[in-house]
């Protein structure tokens, strides 16, 4: 079988980048298939290294950018799949060539079409448009949670039996050194996400701001792609005790999270909850919001606040810096978490996902 895996629309890492480099990179070895994924110069460097039996075919661009790549995807794109007579490509996201039919389509979450302020008019309008192509013109649906794939069935009217869930696994850190020398001497939580407002960020900062006024003070480490919007919530609030690190890379990332007391995941809607298994898989306890896709990835290894009491979740933050049965508890019980979640058993069902369209079958 001849599978095609769609890494041309990246230009940054971040969450869905991190999904298609992992499923990629742990893609189980047929020898009756031929896989290819097809990326710009941006995008293969963060696939890189891909298993030996994998091909890159690398598309260059006078320019990449987002509009340039949605054009070739809509014609050059489909005609280029046609010629290499692909039978299934994979796209890790909404962001693909509309009218080929014989894809399967990564839905992560219902995020840009439920809540308003996720995107803008023009985007909403897009995301719409894509939606629609998709569900007509697709072979079957990926998402990441149980979480989002009835957010998807209820709220945008997939078909239950179109959609399989494929969890994200658990980072594997191949060196350790990296991670220990503490980059930062004085003590601190850690946040990983963007600016955007289902993030949460400034109810972190509001928490962190009422314990530092009450004991012991604590740093604030926001790591997160320095964007406009995260640029005006850094002119709001930074201070001392907050520190903005912009995009940095896995190793520093690591290094930082490694060290950190705990990790705090306030969002208000997410799909999964990758830095939830990161904090894990380096012994951190995690603070989350109570939200569905993280009471399903967390369980009862995460300690859980109300999403939209600053209070509460200073009470949380407080309780787990000045008990270390509650710390030492948490840690224990992620280590366990954490072996739920497995990327060679994920890129193994995406095949044999794909595999169920294989055409003649049996072939």
């Amino acid at each position: 079988m001849k599978i095609a895996i769609n890494a041309l629309p990246y230009h940054s890492y971040q969450g869905i980048e991190n999904f298609l480099a992992n499923i990629t990179r742990h893609w189980p070895y047929n020898d009756k298939d031929e896989i290819v994924v097809f990326a710009n110069d941006i995008s293969a460097q963060f696939l890189i290294p891909l298993p030996n039996f994998i091909k890159l075919k690398i598309i260059k661009f006078k320019k990449i950018s987002k509009l340039s790549i949605f054009i070739f995807q809509q014609y050059n794109f489909i005609k280029l799949l046609k010629k290499e007579k692909i039978d299934v490509l994979f796209c890790a996201s909404l962001n693909c060539p509309w009218l080929y039919k014989r894809k399967i389509v990564t839905i992560h979450d219902a995020a840009p079409f439920i809540i308003k302020a996720e995107v803008n008019n023009l985007g909403r309008a897009y995301w719409r448009l894509s939606l629609f192509f998709i569900k007509h013109f697709s072979l079957h649906f990926i998402t990441v949670s149980n979480f989002s794939k009835q957010e998807l069935i209820e709220k945008l009217y997939f078909k239950k039996n179109s959609i399989d869930i494929i969890y994200n696994g658990t980072p594997t850190i191949k060196n350790k050194n990296i991670i220990k020398k503490p980059p930062v001497t004085s003590p601190y939580i850690i946040v990983i996400g963007n600016a955007r407002p289902r993030k949460n960020l400034e109810t972190l900062i509001k928490a962190t701001h009422l314990i530092n006024q009450e004991q012991n003070t604590i740093k604030l480490i926001i790591i997160g792609k320095a964007d406009k919007k995260m640029k005006i919530i850094e002119q709001k609030y930074k201070n001392q005790f907050i520190q903005f690190t912009g995009f940095i890379s896995d190793n520093q990332k690591f290094r930082l999270l490694a060290h950190a007391k705990a990790l705090i995941f306030p969002s208000l809607y997410e799909g999964f909850g990758i830095p939830i298994l990161e904090a894990q898989s380096l012994n951190i306890p995690v603070i989350c919001s109570a939200i569905p896709a993280f009471k399903e990835i967390g369980g009862e290894s995460v300690l859980f606040f109300d999403a939209f009491s600053h209070k509460d979740l200073k009470n949380k933050i407080k309780i787990l810096l000045n008990n270390t049965t509650i710390s030492d508890a948490l840690k224990i019980k992620g280590a366990q978490n954490i072996k739920r979640f497995n990327w060679k058993n994920s890129s193994k069902k995406l095949s044999e996902i794909i595999h169920q369209y294989e055409n003649p079958p049996n072939k």
